[in-house]
């Protein structure tokens, strides 16, 4: 591949697929982590692993993986205390429809109940979230279908203890 063909390559990518790449570093943000380091750190990521994407998933599949695995592996090389930020640390313009403000702020408390999972934890409800299917969950990582199933039902319950305790 040449140069101007990688370059290419890499901001198809990177500009294609920039929502994907900013709600896994924003779900692995913490005090240690912010989302510009975690993003840069994906980027360069992204270039250097160009020439291992060998087209058997599709791009948002081979990316999600790299992203969460990058952010997954800056927080156990870098993160001291683990504390990390929820949605509710983000500032966001309320909506002017009431209606719209709701359902926001619901969003920002399932982030910040996602927030409180660990690292895997978090990858497969998002996965989920974006309604991926257990194959493609189970791909991007790195666990068997039968374990996506099991873990997203202890999820569930983990999520629903949260919400118990804490609203």
């Amino acid at each position: 591949m040449t140069t101007e063909e990688r370059e290419r390559l890499f901001l198809d990518i990177s500009d294609g697929h920039k929502a994907l790449i900013a709600k896994v570093c924003y779900l692995y943000s913490s005090a240690s982590a912010s989302f510009d380091d975690l993003y840069q750190e994906v980027l360069i990521n992204l270039w250097n692993g160009l020439d291992s994407y060998r087209g058997d998933a599709r791009v948002s599949t081979w990316l999600y993986r790299l992203a969460i695995n990058t952010c997954i592996s800056w927080h156990r090389r870098n993160d001291r205390h683990g504390d990390n930020l929820s949605l509710d640390d983000i500032t966001a313009e309320p909506a002017d429809d009431p209606d719209s403000r709701n359902v926001a702020e619901d969003v920002k408390y399932l982030h910040s109940l996602i927030s409180r999972l660990d690292p895997l934890e978090k990858a497969v409800v998002t996965l989920w979230l974006d309604e991926k299917p257990y194959d493609e969950i189970a791909l991007i990582t790195g666990i068997s279908r039968a374990n996506v199933a099991v873990k997203l039902h202890r999820i569930k319950e983990k999520l629903s203890h949260f919400a118990h305790g804490t609203r």
